[in-house]
Formats: C-alpha cells, sequence, structure tokens
C-alpha cells in the first residue's frame, strides 16, 4: 500500500455572499514510502492549498469538500484535533515558505523545540537539550543557534531550523512549501542540499512545491504539474524534462535559459539589443548621474567585545542616465547596504555618493530626504509586504503624488490614473479601488512599481523586484521595468541574485562578495566568461535542466 493517497481531493474557499471559489478540482495521486515528488505550478494553481491540506493544516475559508486523504490507510480528513495531534508525531509534517514567518520571533530556538517536545509528549524532558542539539546539527547548524533568536539568523538558516523543528516529530511525510523562494543562488543550492541528504539518510516520503521547475527538475525524481486546480502531468523528471505532453508544462519549461549562453530568449522579455545603437544619443545629463567613490559602511559590534563588521569594502560606480546595473551577490554581500546608502537611509563610514552635484551622503534631515526621494525611488522584494493591506490602490498611489509633486485635486488623480494605465493595470478605475489582497502577486508588484513612479523619479533602485513571483510573473514585471527604464530614461539599479534575470535587462554587472567588487563589466560578457571564482560559485549553483543521459 502507498504511504499517501489522494482520491478525487477537491477543496474550496467559502467567500459570504458569492459561489465558493475551487481551488483544487478532483484531484488524485498516491506517494510511495521514500518517493520524492515535486509538485510545480505557477502562483494560484493550487499547490500550496494542496499541501496544506495534505498536512492538515488548512484554515477557514478554506475547506475540503470531496474527495479523501489517506496516509497509511486512515483518512485524515476525518480525524479530530486530538487524534490529529497525535498522528503528526510519525506522521507528516510541512516545512512553509518563509521561515521568518513560521518562527515565533520573541522566542529562541531552543524554546520552539521545546514547545514542540512539550505538546506531542514523545520526547522525555531529560533528553530536551540532547534532543535539540542533535536537531540543529542534522540539519547543519552549529549548536549555539538554538540560544538565538529567529531574527539574528540568516534566511538560509532560519529555513534550516524550520526543517529541524518538522524533523523533530520524525515524520514518514514532509511536505516543502517553496522552501527556498526569495534566498540567494547559494543559500538555495546548500538548503535543497540539505534536504536531499536528509531524504535519503531518513528515508521519508518528500513533497517539494515550487514554482521553479529547474530546483524540482534537479531534486526530484517524479513531478506532478498542477495548473487550475487540476494535475495536468504527472510524469518522471527526466519524461518532463525531455518530453512534456501538457502545453502548460511545455510554457513553464520554455521560461528557462542559461545565463552564460550565447543568445538568451524567454517569452515575454526579449532583450532589446537595438537600444544599444540608440544609446549613443541619448541625452546624458550629469545632473541626474549617480556615483559612488571608494564607499566603505562599517557596523560597530552592538556589544562590548564583538568586532566590527565592515559591509561595504571601497565600492565605485557610475550609474548614467537611462543605464541598468545589475548588482549581484550572495546573501550578505552588501547590495541592499548599498541600496540603503543610495536613498540616504543609512549613511556611508567613507566615500562619497552624488547625484549629480547633490552629496547624498551629506544629506540630514526630514526635507533633504524628502528631497531626494523624488529623485531616487526604491521598488521592494516583498510585494505582500510592500502594500498596506488597509488602504485602495487609489490611496498608495495618491500618497506619492501629493507628497512630490505640486499635482492636487483631479490633476492629482489624473496622474494615478495615467501611472496605472503605464504599469498595465487596467481598466484603470477597477483597479484604483482595489485592495492589496484582492490582486494577484504580479499585480501587486506593478502597484509597487507605479508607486515608485509617482514622484517621477530620475533613479530606481529595484531590490530583488521578483524573487517572491514565479517565472512567467517574473517575465512580466522584469519587461515592464526594462521597458520604463528606457521609455522614460531612468537608470536603475537592479539588485539580484537571479543572474538570468540580470542577463535580459542589463547594460552591465557588478559582482561583489563580502562587501568588495570582485568583478564587473558587460552582463553578458561577465556571465558568458567570469573571470573571479566567486562569480563562477554563483552561476555553478544556478539548477541545470538535466537530461536523462
Amino acid at each position: 500500500m502507498s504511504l499517501l493517497n489522494v482520491n478525487n481531493l477537491s477543496i474550496e474557499y467559502d467567500t459570504p455572499g458569492i459561489e465558493p471559489v475551487k481551488a483544487v478540482n478532483d484531484v488524485s495521486f498516491s506517494l510511495e514510502q521514500g518517493e520524492f515528488v515535486g509538485l510545480v505550478g505557477e502562483s494560484g494553481s493550487g499547490k500550496s492549498t494542496l499541501g496544506f491540506a495534505l498536512t492538515r493544516l488548512s484554515k477557514p475559508p478554506a475547506r475540503i469538500s470531496h474527495g479523501t486523504v489517506l496516509f497509511d490507510g486512515k483518512d485524515i480528513t476525518a480525524l479530530s484535533d486530538e487524534e490529529l495531534r497525535r498522528q503528526r508525531q510519525g506522521g507528516f509534517a510541512m516545512v512553509l515558505q518563509s521561515g521568518m514567518n513560521a518562527l515565533n520571533p520573541v522566542r529562541t530556538i531552543r524554546k520552539h523545540f521545546t514547545d514542540i517536545f512539550k505538546a506531542h509528549r514523545h520526547v522525555p524532558k531529560s533528553r530536551f537539550e540532547a534532543r535539540s542539539r542533535e536537531l540543529v546539527a542534522k540539519v547543519g547548524l552549529p549548536e549555539r543557534t538554538l540560544d538565538r533568536y529567529p531574527g539574528e539568523l540568516s534566511g538560509g538558516m532560519r529555513q534550516r531550523v524550520s526543517i529541524a523543528l518538522a524533523l523533530s516529530l520524525d515524520p514518514k511525510l514532509m511536505v516543502f512549501d517553496e522552501p527556498t523562494t526569495a534566498l540567494d543562488v547559494l543559500v538555495q543550492h546548500e538548503v535543497m542540499d540539505t534536504i536531499r541528504e536528509l531524504q535519503a539518510q531518513e528515508g521519508f516520503t518528500a513533497m517539494l512545491i515550487s514554482h521553479d521547475l529547474g530546483i524540482v527538475l534537479e531534486s526530484t525524481s517524479r513531478v506532478l504539474v498542477m495548473h487550475n486546480g487540476s494535475i495536468v502531468e504527472d510524469a518522471s523528471s527526466d519524461q518532463i524534462l525531455r518530453a512534456p505532453q501538457d502545453e502548460y508544462t511545455k510554457m513553464l519549461l520554455s521560461h528557462y535559459g542559461d545565463p552564460r549562453a550565447e543568445e538568451v530568449s524567454v517569452p515575454g522579455l526579449e532583450r532589446k539589443d537595438i537600444r544599444k545603437a540608440g544609446d549613443a544619443g541619448r541625452p546624458q545629463d550629469e545632473k541626474l548621474t549617480v556615483t559612488l567613490s571608494g564607499v566603505n559602511k562599517v557596523y560597530s559590534g552592538r556589544k562590548r567585545g564583538e568586532e566590527s563588521v565592515r559591509a561595504v569594502n571601497d565600492v565605485s560606480f557610475t550609474l548614467r542616465p537611462g543605464e541598468s546595473l545589475a548588482l549581484v551577490g550572495a546573501s550578505g554581500s552588501g547590495k541592499s547596504t548599498i541600496a540603503k546608502m543610495l536613498t540616504g537611509v543609512e549613511q556611508p563610514t567613507s566615500g562619497t555618493i552624488t547625484l549629480g552635484s547633490t552629496r547624498i551622503d551629506r544629506m540630514r534631515g526630514r526635507k533633504a530626504l524628502r528631497d531626494l526621494h523624488a529623485d531616487i525611488q526604491m521598488v521592494f522584494q516583498d510585494p505582500y509586504a510592500a502594500l498596506n493591506p488597509l488602504h485602495t490602490v487609489e490611496y498608495i498611489l495618491m500618497r506619492p503624488i501629493l507628497n512630490y509633486t505640486d499635482l492636487r485635486g483631479s490633476a492629482a488623480r489624473r496622474r494615478m490614473l495615467e501611472i496605472l494605465e503605464t504599469v498595465g493595470l487596467t481598466p484603470v478605475e477597477q483597479y484604483a479601488a482595489k485592495l492589496p489582497h484582492q490582486l494577484s502577486g504580479g499585480q501587486r508588484q506593478r502597484v509597487v512599481i507605479a508607486r515608485a513612479l509617482a514622484s517621477d523619479p530620475k533613479v530606481l533602485v529595484a531590490d530583488e523586484p521578483v524573487s517572491m513571483l514565479d517565472m512567467t510573473l517574473r517575465a512580466g514585471v522584469l519587461a515592464l521595468l526594462d521597458d520604463l527604464r528606457v521609455r522614460l530614461n531612468v537608470s536603475m539599479l537592479y539588485i539580484t541574485h537571479d543572474l538570468l534575470s540580470a542577463r535580459l535587462i542589463t547594460d552591465n554587472i557588478m559582482v561583489l562578495n563580502h562587501g568588495t567588487v570582485v568583478e564587473r563589466g558587460e552582463t553578458a560578457s561577465v556571465l558568458r566568461h567570469p573571470h573571479d571564482e566567486y562569480t563562477i560559485r554563483l552561476l555553478n549553483s544556478i539548477p541545470k535542466l538535466r537530461t536523462g543521459a
């Protein structure tokens, strides 16, 4: 008998006043003991909803409307809360998408383990400490991690803690829901190595839920492809790669490319090489040129005896109007610190930062920063966290128009509607009235971009703007950013760990390692012919679509 049998499962979301929304539609499949299976699909395909149902973590308004989930022959959809609690120990566990959101920020990691041991009573109190040490060691973390709070850990470390917590129940089935989202390629690679090694050592059945087909194909032996709530393809990873049967699967595969290739193309995002010839005729207003010269940033230890950290080390570059520069590196390389200094949030320890003749590094006070933010705007990483859920799109966009321009009344509202049309959110009146939760991930990110454009800025700092989005949404948002840059002659500092997107939308690239620039040059040239060992490591960490050979 299979470890897990899903039979004709349907899941609906109840919405007051309207028909329920069917998120999962008549899905059936089975998982064998020790199998490693991928579940892949775009945002809204129903894959996370299915994962939550398999581990009985679904909450209202989600509701299983039909079908069964048999775990070890027992229908878990019918279990009471107490029966479910007993079933989880030695049964099934889920590792959630965001390590920070999955952990309690005011409790140490040790207390997280203690809470689980107490709730399930499967570890004697005398073994709490020893078992906690064993579990963090299993996921490659030092023992001192137990005394840390989640906010003191990196994204990769938090995700490893989440895996260790799930392992504490000795599960037969582990469901990993987007475990590498928003992690850089090196950490992503390390986390997936940890998952693969643990699955082989512990022998549990694993389901990897992801919108990244490259990661799924590299890690799993079998893939379920989900679209509009249904499984449209179920085949071995090799067959999915060599001979996909469904058109949707073929579309997902088409969004992958090697940034090292001579020619790179992604549907919906064709590189506009013809603009290169036009760049020479583009007006180069020195007043709009961003220059960093010999910039250093040192953070002093917060506690006595702690060593200072040099986050940025002697970084220099020039960003001219209409140019795009990719700033690439792993977490902790100094990318976001540079962004904060460029937007006046942080001050450099030494060196100069200028916009034309204006010294950004000397700006102090609310008025000076307000003037700066009229010219330099951020596009933030997480479209879900970047927008106030209580305000409509119209309110969100009107605030910067009123704060940074002279427009008022009907003129300000016309400007707001024009910006919505510029970022492709039409009909504009309909989107202006929506709240963030009524938008998809890609639509939210377009609103974030629209808000950045509201002040008519000269420079956009895009900090990992597509890392939270699936592949097809990424293509649309990147195409929009590239088009706006060229059409509006806005310069863009594009911070990313996604080397393929850097190849597609930037002119030049700068690679950072521990705050130091280790490689720079024309983007395509650097990625095709890297010289620094660190750049080569970044490229080698990109999931490769393997063949059956």
